[in-house]
């Protein structure tokens, strides 16, 4: 499998007690790396974990022996690289994407993510989506997640735009609605998403997000929309 010739290629893999192979032992270490992150969300559900230290424990556990933080981030990187050869947009997102892009809408992304924003960039560039957008924010680089509201004001003042001046579309109610609606944004469902209120705002499609022909015709416009949460 390729997370497991991925973590073979790192070297000096410190196997210990590991007795499978290291195809075996990537899909262990997704696993046990699924369940620390989540335990650390419901004790803390605000704040983000610091990756590579979850990381070293689970190999620890795995292992028997905890490799160096060094080796730890190397090895979290090969299976969270592995895993995002198997990730595909959902179209039509990109075609979407595009066309807003292209009519001059402003396009930021902010994400619950812990892995580090370099990885999570290189899935975008590797998806072809990355040049669409003028912000990424991941909450690994803030050490919050949505719906706090540092993620949000930290969003805002890479843009250097108030929350008035931007869409938020997202498909999380707590995390993106709630958390977008507190920052002063338009908060937009996304479509499918599960609304907690009678009446709130939500896409039927991903087209509604583009503007009727006749005013993509006027040329270049500035509002900023957010795609958070709809990774």
């Amino acid at each position: 499998m390729a997370a497991g010739e991925r973590l073979a290629a790192e070297g000096a893999l410190p196997l210990g007690s590991w007795k499978d192979s290291p195809g075996e032992l990537a899909i262990a270490l997704s696993s046990l790396l699924g369940e620390l992150v989540d335990e650390a969300h419901r004790a803390s559900p605000l704040r983000e974990v610091d990756l590579p230290s979850v990381e070293r424990e689970a190999l620890g556990r795995l292992l028997g022996a905890a490799p160096s933080r060094q080796l730890a981030e190397r090895l979290g990187a090969a299976v969270q690289r592995a895993w995002g050869e198997g990730v595909v947009p959902v179209e039509p997102a990109r075609r979407v994407l595009a066309s807003l892009s292209e009519g001059g809408v402003r396009l930021g992304l902010l994400s619950n993510a812990p892995y580090p924003a370099y990885l999570m960039n290189e899935q975008l560039e590797r998806l072809g989506l990355r040049r669409f957008f003028e912000v990424t924010l991941f909450s690994s680089e803030v050490g919050w997640r949505k719906p706090s509201a540092r993620a949000f004001a930290e969003l805002l003042r890479r843009l250097g735009l108030p929350g008035s001046a931007v869409w938020f579309v997202g498909d999380e109610w707590e995390a993106d609605i709630e958390g977008a609606r507190a920052a002063g944004m338009r908060a937009i469902l996304a479509p499918g998403a599960a609304a907690r209120e009678m009446g709130a705002d939500q896409l039927r499609s991903w087209d509604e997000l583009l503007p009727p022909p006749a005013e993509r015709r006027r040329g270049p416009r500035g509002r900023f929309v957010n795609l958070g949460g709809c990774e």
